[in-house]
């Protein structure tokens, strides 16, 4: 396999540029194609064999590379949709709590209701007082291990 080499500068005077292109040719130039079949006539048509199959194996490596950044692709967007999904179900469990928590406040101060309106005002006051206190620490506390 040979290599050609070809380089190139560029200057404004202040800055320098320079490039390089590297051409890997699987066959040889023709002028030494030529020389090979003064050689050994049989020479160039395997030397064209091996050219056809290290194309091919070329071809299929980067095929197999780009399958695989392919697949790599579909797994990380495969495992994007999946925390999607976790997230929307863990927002309708987190909402959830947070009515049947507010359905609790609504019913212990119901009771609490209740219980003043019976006539069992001290009772009834401190009931709807430790409920509402647990409700509001609660709704804090969740506020803040949200964040």
């Amino acid at each position: 396999m040979s290599k050609h080499v070809q380089g190139q500068a560029r200057s404004d005077g202040k800055q320098t540029a320079v490039g390089f292109t590297i051409q890997e040719n699987i066959l040889p130039p023709p002028a030494d194609l030529a020389k090979f079949k003064d050689i050994e006539p049989a020479i160039v048509s395997w030397m064209m064999q091996y050219a056809d199959k290290e194309q091919a194996a070329r071809i299929k490596l980067e095929q197999d590379d780009m399958d695989a950044a392919r697949r790599s692709q579909e797994a990380s967007i495969k495992f994007d949709a999946e925390r999607v999904a976790l997230t929307k179900s863990e927002h309708g469990i987190t909402k959830t709590s947070l009515w049947l928590a507010f359905l609790v406040a609504v019913l212990f101060i119901g009771l609490s209701a209740l219980l003043i309106y019976s006539g069992q005002n001290i009772t009834g006051t401190i009931f709807g007082s430790i409920a509402l206190i647990l409700c509001v620490q609660s709704f804090l506390k969740f506020g803040r291990t949200r964040k």
